[in-house]
């Protein structure tokens, strides 16, 4: 029982290390900086709208410990999501889990860096349903609840399956008094919208 308690243990530290390198910090509001994804290579990243409350003067924390300032591509506040866009070389874009393997009473990890060092917290998925719409009108394609505890600075990081890939990102502003993910599918939508604005 122990070593596999251990196991388990190591797995779980191995999932937030590679998760952490591509998950930044992104200071743009006055209170406690909040967390990123790195979407692609090319200097994406995706955080939710409600941490970034100034368009400019906006700081990253790289993964590799080094901070740039980055530039607003886009919000979709109905959805809580906001796209940035940094100048660095070696960003590590996310791994996307298929939104149809996840389940109820999987086991799933909140990575989050609001300090220069990643933070985790660990938690099931205790819910899964359809469509909905958030409080501001945004349309979400499906509903993931989880029982991770939202710490401070954790919104704009990622739900990380078990398995490694990220299941989602974390928003305390979707539903109150519930931790509730974006799934893929819904930040895809909403970072190509951005993307095609830009060209």
């Amino acid at each position: 029982m122990a070593g596999t308690l251990e196991q388990l243990s190591n797995d779980l530290a191995a999932v937030v290390q590679n998760a952490s390198a591509s998950v930044v910090r992104v200071s743009a509001r006055r209170r406690q900086p909040a967390s990123g994804i790195v979407w692609s290579a090319d200097g994406l990243i995706i955080t939710a709208n409600h941490v970034v409350e100034r368009d400019e003067n906006i700081r990253i924390g790289l993964p590799d410990g080094s901070k740039t300032t980055a530039s607003l591509v886009g919000r979709d506040p109905g959805t809580d999501i906001a796209m940035l866009r940094v100048e660095a070389a070696g960003l590590a874009p996310a791994n996307w889990a298929d939104e149809s393997a996840l389940k109820v009473g999987h086991l799933v990890v909140a990575v989050g860096r609001p300090e220069e060092t990643p933070q985790a917290t660990l938690g099931i998925i205790s819910a899964l349903d359809g469509e909905w719409r958030t409080m501001g009108g945004g349309a979400v394609t499906s509903f993931v609840q989880t029982d991770v505890v939202m710490y401070p600075g954790f919104s704009g990081g990622p739900l990380v399956s078990a398995e490694g890939p990220f299941a989602g990102m974390n928003s305390s502003a979707l539903v109150r008094g519930m931790s509730v993910a974006l799934p893929p599918a819904t930040l895809q939508r909403v970072a190509e919208a951005d993307r095609k604005s830009v060209v």
